[in-house]
């Protein structure tokens, strides 16, 4: 009974690996550091998602929920680690090659997952939260069914808004001197990506950033104030988000 039953578990360990062997094997990994849209690192735990673009569809767009127009997400690993992506192998079944990924072309995108609380800490929620920003890692065409496919960064960074996530343009809610600095306040700004202030000597040419780009605020409304030495002669002032 005992040699049956190692006769039988020998077959069913050749058949798995007979299965396997038919089966592509896609590799990624970032070098790091990868950054948030706010130029911040990523934080441990984030997600990288494995992303495959069907024929002629061109770029794949993320929706925060999680879909993919254009495509199809095949696996989300939360495993940053130290600001990067650990080297990650996946295994992707020849039937499915087959079927439901067929052609096309393979990407790995960098997912911003945070939440932030109004008494200021932050979390990684995973996809099912909802997706904030995403940038792309890197790409391979032509895997198919036994196949091989490598993609890597030297770092990856969040930078596109995820289809859905309604951006608001901030809005300036106050303006003063004092002292020689211009206080410019404004509301309407999101958590996970950063802002600036810029200024110009007329309305058509705001365009000369003024310091260092700046976090939004995470409670509330958004609001936060910017501070710049005021110019002699008056100044135009605007604040947008940093990428």
């Amino acid at each position: 009974m005992k040699k049956i039953f190692a006769t039988m578990a020998a077959m069913a360990l050749a058949g798995a690996a007979l299965a396997a062997a038919n089966d592509a094997m896609i590799a990624f990994s970032t070098q790091g550091p990868d950054k948030y849209a706010d130029g911040t690192t990523v934080l441990d735990g984030e997600s990288y998602a494995l992303v495959w673009t069907a024929p002629g569809a061109g770029e794949a767009v993320i929706a925060a929920d999680g879909t993919v127009t254009g495509g199809a997400i095949a696996l989300v690993a939360p495993v940053a680690k130290d600001g990067r992506c650990p080297k990650m192998f996946f295994e992707v079944a020849a039937s499915d090659m087959a079927t439901k990924y067929v052609g096309g072309s393979w990407s790995v995108y960098l997912l911003d997952t945070r939440k932030f609380s109004k008494d200021g800490s932050v979390r990684v929620a995973g996809k099912a939260a909802g997706i904030n920003t995403v940038g792309k890692v890197g790409e391979a065409s032509g895997v198919a069914a036994a196949g091989r496919g490598s993609l890597a960064a030297d770092a990856a960074k969040a930078g596109t808004v995820a289809a859905g996530v309604e951006v608001a343009k901030p809005e300036i809610t106050a303006f003063k001197v004092v002292d020689g600095y211009v206080y410019v306040t404004v509301k309407g700004t999101m958590p996970f990506l950063a802002y600036g202030m810029n200024e110009g000597a007329n309305p058509a040419a705001v365009d000369t950033p003024v310091g260092d780009a700046k976090p939004g605020n995470i409670a509330g409304d958004g609001e936060v104030t910017f501070v710049t030495p005021a110019k002699e002669g008056g100044a135009f002032y605007k604040v947008e988000s940093r990428k």
